[in-house]
Parts: structure tokens; sequence; C-alpha cells
């Protein structure tokens, strides 16, 4: 006899799509002195944040005073 089994519905696992022009899918790379990066490090830890994300919030502030 053939035993017979139920699927449980899954709940979806993981982070939900942003909308496409949200989404962060470009890549910038540059290089800086050891000074600066000395001081994003520094902007980092204030603000509790990562590394891409302290530079992702100075570029924000830049394009919103220009």
């Amino acid at each position: 006899m053939k035993k017979v089994t139920q699927r449980k519905e899954r709940k979806q696992m993981g982070r939900p799509r942003l909308n496409p022009e949200e989404a962060r899918s470009n890549r910038i790379v540059t290089f800086v002195t050891n000074s600066e990066m000395a001081k994003l490090e520094r902007k980092a830890d204030q603000g509790r944040v990562s590394l891409s994300s302290a530079v992702h919030q100075i570029l924000s502030e830049f394009f919103r005073e220009a």
C-alpha cells in the first residue's frame, strides 16, 4: 500500500523584491587614500552602518543638494 503524503503550503522566505526603480543594481568602483578611508570608516561606525551604506548615504545627500 502506498503512503499518501500531503504537502503543506510553504511560506515565502527571504526578503521581498524591491520595486525595480528602488533596487540598487549598479556598482561604482573607486580608489581612496588611507585618510579618506579612515574618515569613511569613522562615519560608518558613528552611524552604526556598513561602509557601503555610509557611502550610499553620502551620495544620496549629494544628489539631494544638486
